[in-house]
């Protein structure tokens, strides 16, 4: 057979085009095999960081735990809870071991091992000095117990709990590189393979049927994460303002109703700080869940972000339809559940709007909830149906807001003192500056009206800044003209958790001729637990500095007995709840001495708010408080009528030789 041209070139054409598919064939298995060890090897560096990471964290944990049981063993008096804590010591002493021997035993690098190598030798040098400390207090020589983990461990401490920190960065400074090489060498791989692909496109069909296939796969999986939460799978605030448009269409066309919830959950930062996030992330998984079960398929429910969500019912009886269904869901939420082996409970607050009896306007209706979510929080009442009166109340508040600020530049607000008298020296032993407001309008304010509004709108800051100066300064004079009086001033929850506070405070200090041992700062516990962990070590950091600490409203927390050992404070004060009715009320009378003897068993001055009658002083005085305030001596006042009051007071005035 005679090979023609147009056979010869059909048969190169042919070959080509063998050739190619070959090459694309050959190309394509090698950038398969290429991006799954790109993955590979990322998923070893990860896995192995992620190891790391907790076996650092398991360290970090043990050896702060190990650093409060040597402060609190050495200010425990009870030998039986000494040697409680002094077996929880050795405990954590095992886990920080085990967890180095299990981190040197991996792959590390030379920095690792230079900084693993420097742990160790800092451990071989603390321990004698740590165990010395623990056996001292043990034996009763807690002077000498204190001496040492203040002039030695502490710093010790330090410099370990830096160089772990420091094994963390490299870590995540690792797995940071890793991914960035994989993203790098995938996008070079896909690049190489769409340029031959478009090389070949007119003999690639099929190859290019699947690469289309799997790029509308992934605008499928673009749209959705665009649309939905990644976390719960429930509709973003995107996709709602969408089904929200088009529900609000087919109700004014049909004169249909439909309902509008604003929906915020009861006590999850409580449950993110103290368990974590990736507990909390289940819990928001598991409230979605629920929520999803009380709705109908044509209902949303939507996630805003946080633990906030949106509800949006499709259509509605009416209020009394649409409160139902508001209930059911609350009562699902507050169900006990369980997320990895550990009891949880949970609650929630709804804001209820009816479309069109609460308005047409969507915006409107969205702001609506909210504030009638607000409100609902607020009372604690787990649901509030919108009415005009929160729309009122929620402008007021925004006028209020412009008010109080303009209030805190103009020094509108003034400081009131209120007196503690010391029982045994029966004298004036500090002073509590409260803030007021001298409102041009609404003349004094107290500060129930606009704290709370203070630390929603995060004016709390600039407040808290004013009182602390303001007072400071007035300390100062006193101290001038021969008034030697502790300053207390109330901290706010903010304040602690922000780990700049202390450094601020320090150098506030600078500013004023006042003594820091003069200074006590009053956190109440409500604001200890919002954030445990953060105002542990702030607190940790104010005593440090010689800042007095005191716990203020002690007993109306939720976990007062779990968390006082671990802060480093000199006082708690008793709520005013407890003392007012003590005379009278046989339960409240227990409280309050047990709390006393709480204090002093831990080394503590206990104070008693409230006391108003000479029944309440008498009582406590018999129970060995320490010190009271209350309307009983004297209410807050102006600082030209307290120095008036100090005047005429039946108690004592310290000198100034015996602050």
């Amino acid at each position: 057979m005679k090979i023609t041209p147009q056979i010869s070139l059909n048969l190169s054409v042919i070959v080509g085009f063998a050739l190619i598919v070959l090459l694309m064939i050959s190309l394509t298995l090698v950038g398969l095999l290429r991006i799954a060890e790109i993955n590979r090897h990322m998923e070893e560096i990860v896995s192995s960081n992620n190891v790391k990471t907790d076996l650092v964290h398991t360290m970090k944990d043990a050896l702060r735990e190990r650093t409060i049981i040597t402060h609190l063993v050495s200010l425990l008096k009870d030998p039986f809870a000494q040697n409680e804590e002094y077996l929880n010591f050795n405990d954590l002493g095992v886990a920080f071991s085990a967890a180095r021997t299990v981190l040197e035993g991996l792959p590390l690098s030379p920095e690792e091992k230079e900084i693993q190598a420097r742990i160790r030798a800092l451990t071989v040098k603390t321990q004698p000095l740590v165990v010395r400390a623990v056996d001292l207090a043990m034996s009763g020589k807690t002077v000498e117990a204190r001496k040492i983990i203040e002039s030695e461990i502490v710093s010790a401490q330090k410099l370990i709990s830096l160089e772990l920190n420091q094994l963390l960065e490299l870590q995540k400074q690792e797995t940071g590189n890793a991914v960035t090489q994989a993203k790098d060498a995938y996008e070079s791989t896909r690049l190489l393979m769409i340029v031959l692909g478009g090389t070949a496109a007119g003999l690639g069909l099929g190859i290019a049927f699947v690469v289309i296939r799997n790029a509308n796969k992934q605008a499928d999986s673009l749209q959705h994460q665009a649309m939905f939460d990644s976390l719960t799978n429930l509709p973003n605030r995107v996709l709602l303002a969408d089904r929200l448009q088009q529900t609000a269409l087919i109700a004014r066309r049909e004169k249909r109703l439909f309902g509008l919830f604003a929906m915020d959950l009861d006590r999850f930062k409580e449950i993110n700080d103290t368990l974590g996030h990736h507990i909390g992330d289940r819990v928001l998984q598991h409230v979605a869940a629920c929520t999803r079960s009380c709705l109908r398929e044509s209902d949303t429910v939507a996630r805003m972000g946080g633990d906030e969500f949106t509800i949006l019912l499709a259509t509605v009886s009416g209020v009394d339809g649409a409160v139902a269904v508001a209930k059911k869901i609350l009562k699902a939420i507050g169900e006990p559940f369980v997320i990895a082996g550990r009891n949880l409970e949970i609650g929630a607050s709804i804001g209820v709007v009816v479309f069109p009896q609460h308005g047409d306007d969507l915006g409107a209706l969205m702001r609506q909830a909210d504030a009638a979510m607000y409100t609902a929080k607020q009372a604690q009442s787990g649901y509030r149906v919108y009415s005009d009166d929160l729309g009122h109340g929620a402008d007021d508040r925004m006028a209020l807001q412009s008010e109080l600020c303009q209030a805190i530049a103009n020094n509108e607000l003034v400081l009131h003192y209120q007196p503690k008298i010391d029982f045994n020296a029966a004298q004036v032993s500090g002073v509590e500056a409260l803030v007021r407001w001298q409102h041009p309008v609404h003349g004094l304010m107290a500060p129930d009206t606009f704290i709370p509004l203070a630390e929603q709108t995060g004016l709390i800051k600039p407040l808290t800044k004013w009182v602390l100066k303001t007072a400071l300064r007035q300390c100062e004079e006193w101290y001038r003209t021969g008034i030697s009086l502790s300053m207390s001033i109330n901290v706010s929850a903010i304040s602690i958790q922000d780990p700049e506070f202390p450094g601020q405070m320090a150098k506030m200090l600078e500013d004023f001729d006042v003594p820091i041992s003069q200074v006590e700062l009053e956190i109440t516990e409500t604001a200890v637990m919002s954030e445990p962990v953060r105002a542990v070590e702030c607190i940790r950091q104010l005593s440090a500095l010689g800042f007095q600490i005191a716990i203020d409203d002690f007993g109306t927390g939720y976990s007062s007995m779990a968390y006082l050992k671990e802060l480093l404070v000199a006082k708690i004060k008793i709520d005013k709840s407890f003392v007012k009715d003590m005379a009278s009320n046989h339960n409240d009378a227990v409280i309050v001495r047990s709390t006393v003897e709480l204090g002093h068993n831990l080394g503590l001055k206990v104070v008693a708010e409230g006391v108003e009658d000479q029944a309440a002083w008498d009582k406590l005085k018999g129970l060995g408080c320490d010190s009271a305030q209350g309307y009983y001596m004297s209410r807050p006042l102006p600082s030209v009528e307290f120095l008036a009051w100090l005047q005429k007071s039946p108690w004592g005035l310290p000198d100034k030789s015996t602050s």
